[in-house]
């Protein structure tokens, strides 16, 4: 029944991805052609700008010369012409005098350069009926700052080409009016930049004057063509921007059909995808029906496995002693926190009269086989304890047990310690355990360990020695294995010998092994427990 509607869901997941992977493509590539269309234009901005400057810079120097050199005509005439040698786009450089400026000149007094058929010829005109002042760009000059006016441009009467006029106003020191300076420039330069910064074969450039007027396009179009480019929406994607210091507008159209193109080519390969995907999931699909039977075979064996592992911890737990001292003359209390359902590490103790014997130790290795040594080991430490009042005797006699057809090599690191309470008379055994830490009056010290023991299960002839020392009446002994000082935080640090010491010293009084435990978990955070922990506290009091 499942796979009867798989095809049905296939087609919906198909269709729905498609439509989401187009919604998707198409934002994405509008983003991109806008991106590439603002470069664009910052292109075409940069152009015109430094074109621009140069005819600025042409008229501003002549402006200079003017006020630094006055009534010198023919030095003037030649730096117009020098002007015009060096800016091939400008046909005509001019500057018009104001009235009654020179005396002896008629008020039209017009010194000009340009260029006609090819030439450049000099002259000075001063005619009474050149009336230039009414010149739009003549009073445009008069109304503008420092950066001059710039006209729209216009049909040049002796080129007949299309130009535009860049004037600015000459001033002398004290503010009164000399004349104007400027140049007529082409605007064919404009196509070629047009053309240069075409984002797309397909798109259109186009300039409009500062009127809106049409003056230059990069695909010779008219203003029916403009129009179509502007109230077509569907087909076309326009943006526009103002162009500095000429205020004219810059128009690129994108044909939509740039972004369908690249869309179908995404769409083609997204569905090549989903159909591959599609048969994977197929073939997946039948195979987890065919294996669904084992999948719940293994499920079943795998809660038979944990029951089984939560029985052995009831055992394991069931083996230690949960019964602790603490009366008039001793304090015993004992933590045990595998690393998983059932471990290695154990404690054990036995009390018989004014004697106290206990062990605390480390079997190698995780899980089931350790929790079964660790068993092998109490219950060899509860038969030799009683008949047995050396600690040395005791882990002898449990070395000579494990270390027989030991085939595993496994081996247990143990502390074992015997103390006498009237007298506080501790002998102890160590076989390749960490030494205690003892605590008086809120002060720590490591116990000091003159001897230390080869491990048990490894060498059934070795011959352990015992060491003694004095337990003061008050001071607290503390036993433990290496998860204490083993236990990492989340950076892989390590709480080390040194930071136990310091936390216990620091811990508000009185402490015990939950103490020891409460900064084991503080240190550690919410990283994972990578070893089991045990850990005994015994005070003579």
């Amino acid at each position: 029944m499942r796979f009867r509607i798989l095809p049905i869901v296939s087609i919906l997941f198909v269709a729905a991805a498609m439509v989401v992977q187009f919604v998707i493509s198409s934002s994405l590539e509008k983003e991109h052609v806008r991106e590439v269309v603002e470069y664009k234009m910052h292109l075409a901005q940069k152009d015109f700008f430094y074109v621009l400057l140069g005819f600025h810079n042409a008229a501003d120097e002549i402006r200079r010369y003017v006020l630094e050199h006055p009534n010198n005509e023919r030095e003037l005439l030649d730096a117009t012409r020098a002007a015009l040698d060096r800016y091939p786009n400008i046909d005509n450089m001019f500057v018009k005098f104001a009235p009654e400026v020179y005396k002896g000149k008629v008020n039209n007094y017009f010194p000009h350069t340009y260029r006609f058929h090819g030439e450049t010829i000099t002259t000075v005109q001063g005619k009474e009926n050149l009336d230039y002042y009414a010149r739009d760009w003549y009073t445009g000059a008069l109304r503008c700052d420092s950066n001059g006016y710039w006209s729209e441009p216009y049909i040049g009467a002796s080129t007949q080409t299309l130009i535009a006029s860049h004037s600015l106003k000459i001033e002398d020191a004290e503010g009164r009016l000399i004349g104007v300076v400027g140049d007529d420039f082409t605007i064919e330069w404009i196509e070629d930049i047009l053309n240069d910064i075409k984002p797309y074969d397909e798109a259109v450039c186009l300039i409009h004057g500062t009127k809106g007027s049409l003056i230059a396009s990069s695909n010779d179009c008219t203003v029916e063509d403009e129009m179509h480019y502007k109230n077509d929406r569907l087909h076309w994607m326009v943006y526009t921007q103002t162009l500095y210091p000429i205020n004219m507008q810059l128009m690129i159209a994108v044909p939509n059909a740039v972004i369908w193109e690249s869309i179908k080519e995404r769409t083609i390969i997204t569905l090549c995808v989903l159909i591959v995907g599609i048969i994977i999931l197929v073939l997946l699909f039948r195979r987890i029906e065919l294996n669904q039977r084992v999948y719940l075979q293994v499920e079943n064996e795998h809660k038979l496995v944990q029951n089984e592992m939560n029985i052995a911890k009831s055992i394991q737990t069931g083996i230690l002693i949960h019964d602790f001292i603490d009366d008039d003359q001793l304090a015993l209390h004992a933590t045990l926190v595998p690393m998983q359902s059932v471990g290695g590490d154990l404690y054990d103790f036995y009390r018989d009269g004014d004697y106290v014997t206990f062990i605390i130790g480390d079997v190698s290795g995780k899980g089931m086989p350790a929790a079964m040594f660790m068993a092998a080991t109490v219950t060899l430490f509860r038969s030799a304890v009683k008949h047995h009042s050396s600690t040395n005797a005791i882990m002898e006699e449990i070395n000579s047990t494990l270390s027989t057809n030991n085939r595993m090599m496994m081996f247990v690191t143990a502390f074992i310690g015997r103390l006498h309470l009237p007298t506080g008379h501790l002998t102890y055994c160590n076989a390749g355990h960490l030494p205690p830490i003892i605590v008086q009056n809120g002060q720590c010290r490591w116990f000091d360990l003159k001897e230390v023991n080869v491990i048990l299960g490894l060498d059934s002839t070795y011959r352990f020695s015992e060491q003694s020392t004095t337990i003061e009446h008050g001071e607290q002994l503390f036993v433990f294995t290496d998860g204490v000082t083993e236990a990492a935080n989340a950076q892989n640090q390590l709480l080390g010998f040194d930071q136990l010491l310091e936390g216990l010293q620091a811990a508000p009084q009185p402490i015990d092994d939950r103490t020891v435990y409460d900064l084991v978990c503080r240190f550690a955070s919410d990283a994972v427990q990578a070893d089991d922990i045990a850990i005994m506290y015994i005070q003579r009091k």
